[in-house]
């Protein structure tokens, strides 16, 4: 059984501004600017599944959750949520399911403790023990209990975030979405999260829909994952399949960085890299260079080397590297892997 199922989602927003809209009105034109934000999205979710929901900024990924959670309504397509459809029985998909949105703070009461805010929605979710759930859930994202009776207001950002997951919890659902869930947390608390994912949110029963940009994360927790780029789901795989994506020569990327320099002498560098045989730049940042070498002879890494000398660039870094899952991704959106 599934517990999402989407099917040719469209959705078009009117991106008209407002001083264009005067114009049309005073002019009597009819001038409207539309972006179509979903192009014919179609995915499954089996029941028990993490499901990572992945793609740069823009791409759709927050339109389809708004969908889903029935915040947003469709232009065309239909989507259901444990059997119910999205549309015409919005409130009986609310009942099945928790939500960490991407503004994960709004909603919540700025003067009232992490405690008073979760039991005002315990009790608008008719729990039939509220305050046992809330104490409950905020042992379960691991809050310090010295937090719970502080002002909202006054907490941290990370501290915020775990709030907001414990109100996403609350209700126990069957499906819980998750947008950006470690965004604010520290390092500790992020790896400790990937944990819980499995432990505390993800069982046989629970589905999980996680749209994330945590790499580590995806690779941690999901069962599979569906990829979107401007409106389009670009392939669904499980991570398993992803890894057999990375190719046995990922060992021939390598990895210079230098210390800080002109912009135009490390841009002249970068630009002779491009023009050296059997050698590929795969990724660029202020003073350092990713490439791969097609023969992985490091005879040819080392002429970047020589480069880089010649151009009185000071090496700060020099070492090889294989090719991660985030890497994959990012080529299958550019359109630049072969997935056969």
């Amino acid at each position: 059984m599934y517990s999402i199922e989407a099917e040719n989602l469209v959705k078009i927003y009117d991106k008209t501004s407002f001083k264009s809209k005067v114009k049309n009105i005073l002019l009597r034109r009819n001038r409207v600017e539309r972006v179509v934000a979903l192009k014919n999205v179609s995915f499954k979710v089996r029941r028990g599944e993490i499901f990572g929901f992945l793609g740069p900024n823009g791409a759709g990924k927050t339109t389809t959750v708004k969908i889903l959670t029935t915040i947003l309504i469709p232009d065309e397509g239909y989507a259901r949520v444990m059997g119910y459809d999205v549309v015409k029985e919005s409130l009986e998909v609310r009942k099945n399911i928790g939500v960490l949105p991407e503004d994960s703070f709004r909603g919540f009461y700025r003067r009232l403790s992490p405690i008073d805010n979760l039991y005002f929605y315990a009790s608008a979710y008719l729990l039939s023990n509220p305050m046992e759930r809330v104490k409950e859930v905020l042992k379960i994202v691991e809050l310090e209990e010295d937090s719970w009776n502080k002002w909202f207001q006054r907490l941290s950002q990370g501290m915020k975030q775990k709030v907001a997951l414990a109100r996403a919890l609350l209700p126990d659902p069957p499906v819980l979405f998750l947008d950006e869930p470690t965004k604010g947390l520290d390092i500790l608390f992020t790896k400790r999260f990937r944990e819980m994912v499995r432990k505390h949110f993800g069982d046989r029963d629970r589905t999980i829909f996680l749209s994330t940009h945590d790499m580590k994360l995806v690779e941690e927790t999901c069962d599979r994952v569906a990829i979107i780029n401007k409106g389009k789901i670009v392939t669904i795989k499980s991570v398993d399949e992803l890894k057999t994506l990375i190719p046995g020569n990922s060992n021939h990327i390598f990895t210079l960085k230098v210390n800080a320099c002109s912009k135009n002498l490390f841009e002249d560098f970068v630009r002779n890299v491009k023009k050296m045989d059997d050698i590929d730049i795969v990724n660029k940042n202020r003073f350092a260079i990713d490439f791969s070498v097609k023969t992985g002879d490091i005879d040819t890494a080392n002429k970047v080397l020589e480069l880089a000398l010649k151009h009185r660039l000071k090496i700060v870094l020099f070492n090889r590297r294989g090719m991660d899952i985030e890497e994959i991704i990012a080529k299958i959106i550019k359109g630049e892997m072969n997935e056969d």
